[in-house]
């Protein structure tokens, strides 16, 4: 697993501790061999109870997800068990979002696009069922590394409907895999998106291990694993919200390939940092996104900040970006004596959340960061210091120059 090793032992162990007591779950971990029609195929169940951006059903030997970030409609079926009939969106359809998806459950192979999905695979120890990847596709995880550099790669196939925007699809059938975890929703029937970035709060995204399990009939485990990170959660909220609040703003300078600054931006925050900066004692700065071209305007709007995140690349001369180094944002926000008196300057406060990645330009921001929001929350808090932290998990301080851990193969451990 990944953040930390610590925190990768502790989460396999509370995986096999799932396993050992008598509550590793009802539902079928395979296909059944009889259908009884008046049977509840999926006795443990999971509840959305907070912003997440999905909603799940059961009934019978179906359950019914509707995405609410992608705007499609899953449902997912007992394998064994008929499939309920004319539900899906035709694969030849004309149809241009809004889609409704068909898939058995829990299935015996998969494809991965989704870096989120990814770290959920982990943490409900499904890694078996990984069978491909995209072949784009990166993770910060040394083990998923591992695991993905000893299985086929798949390719995205092309059609056109009438002139109507090309339908793209995953060829997952030249891997054996049944369908593709992805990241947007999109004309293949056989690819399901995962969101939490869509989450409106916190908890919220913690949650789409609830989605997740619901594909792997883990219903039991992601309700135990999520149980675990909304009590360390609430916990460390309670303690956090007295404090008296810094305002935190996210920036980003915009450079050319030749090296060249031409803007700087504002972005304005999602809703679950804004929420998830609050919980720790923060103040997120949400005014909409804006672009400067001159840097004492630039200096003059974030004069009260103090914390920045930097959002920037790197660009390279040759094509592609590369993350950022101190002297690179150094540079980019011309941090000289004008700069000085900038308090997110002055306290050393200026965060990337590329602590984590791997040489393939992944960044554990999109896998267990996206989950593990107890330990982000306790990130959050740990940016009020009044001289740049140096222990956090995924936010790494720029003045004090501290290094990216860089995760490979090698680092696998179990």
């Amino acid at each position: 697993m990944m953040i930390k090793t610590q925190l990768c032992s502790a989460a396999i162990a509370a995986v096999l501790a799932i396993s050992m007591v008598g509550g590793a779950g009802a539902n079928e971990a395979g296909c059944v061999t009889s259908y009884d029609a008046s049977k509840d195929y999926f006795p443990d169940k999971v509840e959305v109870k907070h912003s997440a951006g999905f909603s799940i059903t059961y009934s019978g030997n179906t359950k019914h997800i509707r995405n609410d970030v992608s705007g499609e409609t899953y449902v997912l079926y007992q394998c064994g068990t008929p499939a309920p009939a004319d539900v899906a969106t035709k694969a030849g359809s004309l149809q241009v979002g809004n889609w409704t998806k068909l898939a058995s459950v829990p299935p015996k192979k998969i494809a991965l696009d989704s870096a989120p999905a990814s770290a959920i695979i982990e943490m409900l120890g499904v890694q078996s069922t990984v069978a491909a990847s995209y072949k784009f596709f990166a993770v910060t995880s040394p083990c998923m590394q591992k695991q993905l550099a000893e299985l086929p790669r798949v390719a995205q196939s092309f059609a056109r409907k009438r002139g109507l925007a090309r339908r793209v699809s995953y060829d997952v059938a030249d891997a054996g895999a049944e369908w593709t975890f992805t990241t947007y929703g999109m004309s293949d029937p056989q690819s399901f998106a995962l969101n939490p970035d869509g989450a409106r709060d916190m908890l919220g995204k913690a949650e789409w291990i609830k989605f997740a399990a619901a594909f792997f009939n883990k219903e039991a485990e992601a309700n135990k694993i999520f149980a675990d990170i909304e009590s360390r959660y609430t916990a460390a909220r309670d303690k956090l919200t007295s404090r008296a609040k810094k305002i935190v703003g996210f920036a980003r300078y915009n450079k050319m390939a030749n090296g060249t600054v031409v803007s700087w931006t504002i972005d304005e925050p999602q809703a679950w940092v804004v929420q998830g900066m609050a919980d720790a004692g923060l103040s997120a700065h949400s005014g909409a996104t804006t672009a400067f071209n001159n840097i004492d305007a630039f200096y003059a709007a974030t004069a009260d900040w103090d914390v920045l995140i930097d959002g920037s690349i790197e660009p390279l001369s040759h094509g592609g970006a590369t993350i950022p180094l101190w002297q690179n944002l150094r540079d980019g926000y011309k941090f000289g004596d004008g700069a000085k008196k900038l308090p997110y300057v002055a306290a050393n406060a200026i965060y990337r959340s590329d602590l984590i990645s791997s040489p393939q330009n992944a960044t554990d921001y999109n896998e267990h960061l996206q989950i593990q929001v107890d330990t982000l929350l306790e990130d959050f808090a740990k940016l009020a210091s009044d001289s740049g932290a140096t222990d956090t998990t995924w936010y790494r301080n720029l003045p004090h120059q501290v290094q990216v851990d860089w995760r490979s193969p090698n680092d696998c451990k179990n």
